[in-house]
């Protein structure tokens, strides 16, 4: 029996508001949560100066970026019953993670030192709030309850999440990889050159990891519907790590190494690995 008037926070950290749009993009699925919702903050839908006590769920989209963020996140944990890390900034860091590959000092005077800038090499420090290290998911600051991954997630996926809340249920994710989603053949070989997307003419029935592109569906969580190998495009890993794995980049590098030197040749390991979670990898930052 659903809940009726389940009080929801939503709320854009360290992210680009891309799972706020994912919901709306649930149409006419809307219909069948909004009555049950009482939305009593969402900044990008509103404007509320205050987050309130009491809410029984919220909704965090982003990873933690500054001082600010993390304010909110233990505000946020204080106030809520269930706290949900709302896509793949939020559970992993996303491609803001990336920033992990340099010290907060180089990124900074990169941004504010280029020709473009009006003021070059004047950081903006009144009233804004300083950046953390290194960007972190949410995990690291409070206890999560829930994850829904994706960069986006699916609108269906954030549906069943709030369909099973309101029944008084526990949101479940797919268990399998995206290599399970995809139907395009496999012959279980691996590559003797790896090449970058845009090179030559992928075979629209055959396994792009098979024919040398560097798709990540066989370390990635399942739930999109295998959509990029669908249109030709490799998997990126975007939902992140499996049940079964601890790291996505580290399980990606023991596969691809099965292609011996094939494999020592591909550019910018690190970032093809854990393009959207190298906050959350074993080895989580660029050592200097």
């Amino acid at each position: 029996m659903i809940i009726l008037a389940v009080k929801v926070g939503m709320i854009q950290l360290c992210g680009c508001s891309g799972c706020h749009i994912s919901l709306l993009d649930l149409h006419e699925k809307l219909l069948e949560v909004l009555p049950n919702l009482e939305i009593v903050y969402g900044p990008i839908v509103a404007d509320p100066k205050e987050i309130p006590e009491g809410i029984d769920v919220f909704l965090v989209e982003g990873g933690i970026r500054n001082e600010h963020d993390e304010h909110l996140i233990h505000e946020i944990r204080e106030k809520s019953k269930i706290v949900i890390a709302w896509g793949t900034c939020a559970a992993y860091g996303g491609i803001p993670g990336l920033g992990n590959l340099y010290k907060k000092e180089e990124l900074l005077n990169y941004v504010y030192s280029t020709d473009s800038t009006e003021n070059k090499g004047e950081i903006p420090s009144e009233e804004i709030p300083p950046l953390e290290e290194y960007v972190k998911p949410i995990k690291d600051f409070i206890k999560v309850d829930y994850t829904i991954p994706g960069c986006p997630p699916t609108p269906k996926m954030i549906a069943d999440a709030i369909i099973a809340l309101l029944n008084g249920e526990e949101p479940k994710l797919p268990t399998k990889i995206v290599c399970d989603e995809c139907s395009r053949k496999k012959e279980n070989v691996f590559p003797e050159t790896f090449k970058r997307t845009y090179e030559g003419k992928p075979d629209p029935e055959r396994c792009l990891f098979e024919q040398g592109y560097t798709c990540l569906g066989f370390a990635t969580r399942a739930g999109c519907g295998a959509k990029c190998p669908s249109a030709g495009v490799p998997c990126r890993g975007c939902f992140g790590k499996t049940d079964r794995s601890l790291d996505l980049g580290a399980n990606a590098a023991n596969v691809l190494a099965n292609a011996g030197e094939a494999s020592l040749k591909i550019p910018d390991k690190v970032a093809l690995l854990n393009r959207f979670t190298l906050p959350d990898a074993l080895i989580n930052r660029k050592a200097k």
